[in-house]
């Protein structure tokens, strides 16, 4: 399961583009632009730094499933169906901002993967989990199962990133 580390993090920093600048000095014909504050520009704000939260947490929650072992694979998926559903009540209650209604689904959608996978196929893997030592099989099912929902997961990923990228746009705010 330590192939899926790698991969979440990658995925938690990949929500936005990170840009560094220089610090330099402004000359009398430079000028400095400032964005309109409005309501509705905050309101996009607080709502993807809420869904940024919510996805990072179930990340985080998900990689402590996949590093589990005999002793507390069980304890661990109950703690991640747990939070699963914990936020998709929250985003069935979640009022959005004007265009961010996409941004929801697709975050529903991800969660909604996560509850049917770790529900359905995952609980082979758990019970492989469970014993202390593997076969090759033990060891190849496990392999093949981190490839085909690492697949999946980025197809949702990819969806949730390009309806936040369009949320953004549509708020003119900027995703750091």
């Amino acid at each position: 399961m330590k192939y899926f580390s790698l991969v979440f993090i990658a995925l938690a920093f990949a929500c936005g583009n990170n840009s560094s600048q220089n610090n330099q000095d402004l000359t009398p014909n430079d000028s400095i632009h400032a964005l309109p504050v409005s309501e509705q520009r905050l309101s996009a704000v607080d709502f993807n730094n809420e869904m940024t939260l919510m996805q990072e947490g179930i990340l985080d929650q998900v990689d402590v499933l996949f590093k589990s072992d005999s002793t507390n694979v069980d304890i661990n998926l109950e703690n991640t169906l747990f939070e699963i559903e914990l936020n998709l009540e929250s985003l069935s209650n979640m009022k959005f901002p004007e265009h961010g209604e996409a941004f929801l689904t697709s975050m529903q959608k991800l969660l909604l993967f996560y509850q049917k996978e770790l529900t359905g196929s995952f609980s082979e893997i758990a019970q492989l989990l469970k014993k202390t030592t593997w076969t090759k099989a033990d060891e190849k099912k496990v392999e093949d199962y981190d490839v085909n929902f690492v697949k999946m997961e980025k197809a949702w990923f990819d969806t949730v990133m390009i309806e936040q990228d369009k949320f953004a746009k549509e708020s003119n705010i900027r995703l750091e």
